[in-house]
C-alpha cells in the first residue's frame, strides 16, 4: 500500500502507536489462576534466595524467573508488575515485526501486517508466561539473522545467537529457536530441483544439521506421533531438512568461511547467557539437579498436561490463505479495472465473512482452522519455491529459508499442550513468513492480500480479542474480565466469579491461619502466592512429584498433619484430584470447613 510520499511514514508510525495503545488496555485483563500463581511463587522463591530446580521445582529453565524476581525487588510484589515488563517485550515484538515486514511492504502495509500479528497474539492472553518471551526472542533472532545476511557482519550473527541463547533460558523449547538459526546459517543456496549436486566437504555441515534436525523432531514428538502432529508439526521441519540435503555451493558463503563468519559467532553468542546461568550450579555442584529439573522432569507434561492438535483434515482449510501468497495462478480474473477496485471488493467480502463468524460456529472454525493450517503449510510452500529457480538472489533465498525454518521450529511450542492459545505464540512468525513468501514469489501486489489482512484483522479484533483463552479457537463468546481482583499481590481485572471466590478465600485463610503452616493442593500455586506463603515441598504442580501423583493428593502431604489450614482444590487441572483416602484423613483431623467455589478450606 503506497500513500503520497509525505504521508506514508507518518501514517505507518501512527498505526504502530495506535496498536501499542490498543495493547495497553489488555495488560491487567484476565488471568488463569494457576499460571499466575506459578509465575509469582517461583519469582518470590528466587527473591528469597532460592535456586531454581534446587530449592523448588521450576517448571521452566529458570532464567525468566530471575528477571521476575528482580522486578519484584524493584517494583514490589504484584503480578501486574510482571505484565508491564511483558508489555515492554510486546512493544519490542511489534517493532521487530514491522521492521521485518518493511523489507517486503511499504510502510503502511507493514504497519497493517504488524496489526494482524498483534491481534492474533498478545491480547488473547496477556500473562507474563515464558512462551510470549520465546516469541520475542524468536523475532529478535530472525531480525538479527536478516541483518547478518544483508551486512555479512559477524556481530549480527552473534546477536542472533544471543537471542537464541536467551530463549533457552526463558524456556526449554528455546532450543527450537537455536536449531532454526543453525539451519539458516548452514543453508547455502545454489541447487535446483532435479539437478545433480556433487558431493563436497562444504556440504557436510548442512547434511549433518539436516539429519540432526529430523532426528530431534522425531525424538520430541515420539510420545504422540499422531497424523495431526506429523502434518502440523513434523512436515514443516521435514521440508526444511529436505532442502538442506540439496543445498549447493554458492562460493563465498560455504565451507569453513561460512562457519567462521556466521555459525561460530552465533554459537558463541548463544553460549554467553547459558554459561552465566549454569555457573552457580557448577559452583554448587548441582549440574545434575539442573539437568534433571530442566529437561527430565518436564517430560511428565506429556502424561498430565497434554492437548491434541486439531484433526488432520483441518490442515487443508489453510490452502485458500496459502493460495493468496503462493506463486500459483489466480482462480479467477476480475472484470474490474485497476488494483484498488478489486482489493476493495475482496476486502468487503472478507470483512463480511469475519463478521459472519461471530454468529456461525462453522464459519468461526473455518477462519480459525484456515489460519492454523496455513501457518503449518507456509514453510513447506517456501521450501518448494526455493527448490525452484524462482528466487535468484542468494541473499533473499537465505533470508526466506531462515524465516521458514524459524516458523517451522517455533511451531513445536504447540507440543504437547496444543491448546488454541499456543498457536497464538507463533502467529507473528506466520505473518512474517506469509509476507516474505508473497514478496519473493512476485505476488505481493495481488488484490487478495489486503483482503486476507482484513479477514484476519477483523476476526481478531471483533472476536478473538473480545473473548478469552477459554473459548479461543472454539467458538465466539464475549468475555469481559473487568472486575478488580482487589488483592494486594494481584492488581488484575478478572471475571466476577473469580474475584468473589478468591477474595472470600483469602479472607478466610487469613482469619484461620495465623502463624501456622498452609497446605494447598493439588495444583494450587496461586493460593500460596496470594497468601504470601511457600509450598512446604517446593512444588508448584503436583504431577511433577511421584508421591503426589501416586497418592492422588498433594506433594505437601508429609506436612499436612502439622498445618494450621488445609485447602483442597477440587478443580481438575493437571494432577490427579485429592484421593478419597487422603480427603477422609484430612476431614477427620480438621473438623471445621467451608466450601468456597472449587476449594474446600479446613481447619482445626
Amino acid at each position: 500500500m503506497r500513500l503520497p510520499a509525505r504521508g506514508d511514514r507518518p501514517m505507518a508510525f501512527a498505526l504502530l502507536a495506535l496498536s501499542l495503545v490498543y495493547l495497553w488496555f489488555f495488560v491487567p485483563r484476565g488471568w488463569i489462576p494457576h499460571d499466575e500463581g506459578m509465575l509469582g511463587q517461583s519469582a518470590e522463591r528466587v527473591l528469597a534466595g532460592g535456586l531454581p530446580h534446587i530449592d523448588y521445582e521450576e517448571p521452566y529453565t529458570g532464567g525468566l524467573t530471575w528477571v521476575h524476581a528482580a522486578v519484584f525487588k524493584l517494583a514490589g510484589i504484584d503480578l501486574l508488575h510482571l505484565r508491564w515488563l511483558l508489555f515492554a517485550g510486546a512493544v519490542a515484538a511489534q517493532m521487530l515485526t514491522y521492521f521485518i515486514l518493511r523489507r517486503y511492504l511499504e510502510p503502511v502495509g507493514a504497519a497493517i501486517g504488524a496489526w494482524v500479528a498483534l491481534g492474533w497474539s498478545f491480547p488473547n492472553y496477556f500473562a507474563a508466561l515464558p512462551s510470549w518471551w520465546l516469541l520475542v526472542c524468536a523475532l529478535a533472532c530472525t531480525w538479527s539473522f536478516v541483518r547478518y545476511v544483508d551486512t555479512g557482519r559477524p556481530i549480527d550473527a552473534a546477536v542472533a545467537g544471543l537471542a537464541a541463547g536467551m530463549s533457552i533460558l526463558v524456556k526449554q523449547t528455546g532450543l527450537y529457536v537455536l536449531m532454526a538459526l543453525v539451519m539458516a546459517l548452514v543453508y547455502a543456496p545454489g541447487g535446483e530441483r532435479g539437478s545433480e549436486q556433487p558431493w563436497r566437504r562444504e556440504r557436510v555441515p548442512a547434511v549433518a544439521v539436516a539429519v540432526a534436525g529430523i532426528v530431534l523432531a522425531f525424538w520430541i514428538l515420539r510420545a504422540r506421533l499422531s497424523i495431526s502432529d506429523l502434518l502440523y508439526l513434523l512436515l514443516p521441519i521435514g521440508a526444511c531438512c529436505r532442502l538442506l540435503f540439496s543445498t549447493g555451493d554458492n562460493g563465498a558463503q560455504t565451507g569453513s568461511q561460512n562457519l567462521l563468519r556466521g555459525l561460530v559467532p552465533a554459537l558463541a553468542g548463544a553460549a554467553v547467557p547459558l554459561v552465566c546461568f549454569v555457573a552457580p550450579y557448577v559452583l554448587d555442584g548441582q549440574v545434575g539437579a539442573l539437568i534433571y529439573g530442566a529437561f527430565v522432569l518436564p517430560q511428565r507434561r506429556v502424561q498430565f498436561a497434554s492437548f491434541e492438535m486439531p484433526p488432520a483434515h483441518w490442515i487443508f482449510a489453510g490452502l485458500p490463505l496459502l493460495w493468496a501468497v503462493a506463486p500459483v495462478p489466480p482462480l479467477a480474473r476480475w472484470p474490474l479495472r485497476g488494483w484498488w477496485p478489486s482489493a476493495i471488493v475482496l476486502s468487503l467480502a472478507a470483512a463480511a465473512l469475519a463478521v459472519r463468524g461471530l454468529y456461525s460456529p462453522s464459519v468461526y472454525q473455518l477462519i480459525w482452522q484456515s489460519a492454523r493450517g496455513a501457518a503449518a503449510l507456509l514453510p513447506v510452500a517456501i521450501c518448494a519455491v526455493l527448490a525452484l529457480p524462482r528466487v535468484q538472489d542468494v541473499k533473499e533465498r537465505r533470508i526466506l529459508f531462515g524465516i521458514a525454518a524459524m516458523l517451522a521450529w517455533a511451531s513445536l511450542v504447540q507440543f504437547p499442550f496444543s491448546a488454541p492459545i499456543y498457536f497464538c505464540y507463533v502467529t507473528p512468525l506466520a505473518v512474517v513468513s506469509a509476507v516474505a513468501l508473497a514478496g519473493n514469489a512476485g505476488v505481493a501486489t495481488r488484490p487478495a492480500l489486503p483482503a486476507v489482512a482484513v479477514l484476519l484483522l477483523v476476526f481478531a479484533l471483533a472476536s478473538m480479542n473480545r473473548g478469552y483463552v477459554y473459548n479461543l479457537g472454539v467458538v465466539h463468546e464475549v468475555m469481559a474480565p473487568t472486575v478488580p481482583l482487589e488483592l494486594e499481590r494481584a492488581s488484575l481485572r478478572v471475571g466476577e466469579p473469580d474475584a468473589v471466590m478468591y477474595q472470600r478465600l483469602m479472607k478466610l485463610i487469613a482469619a484461620r491461619l495465623g502463624d501456622g503452616q498452609l497446605v494447598a493442593g493439588p495444583d494450587a500455586p496461586e493460593v500460596y502466592f496470594l497468601t504470601g506463603r511457600f509450598s512446604p515441598s517446593g512444588t508448584l504442580f503436583d504431577f511433577f512429584d511421584d508421591h503426589g501423583s501416586l497418592e492422588g493428593g498433594t506433594n505437601d502431604l508429609p506436612g499436612w498433619q502439622t498445618a494450621g489450614v488445609v485447602v483442597l482444590n477440587h478443580s481438575r487441572r493437571f494432577s490427579l484430584g485429592p484421593s478419597t483416602g487422603f480427603a477422609a484423613r484430612v476431614r477427620e483431623e480438621f473438623r471445621h470447613s467451608r466450601a468456597i467455589g472449587t476449594f474446600e478450606v479446613r481447619w482445626r
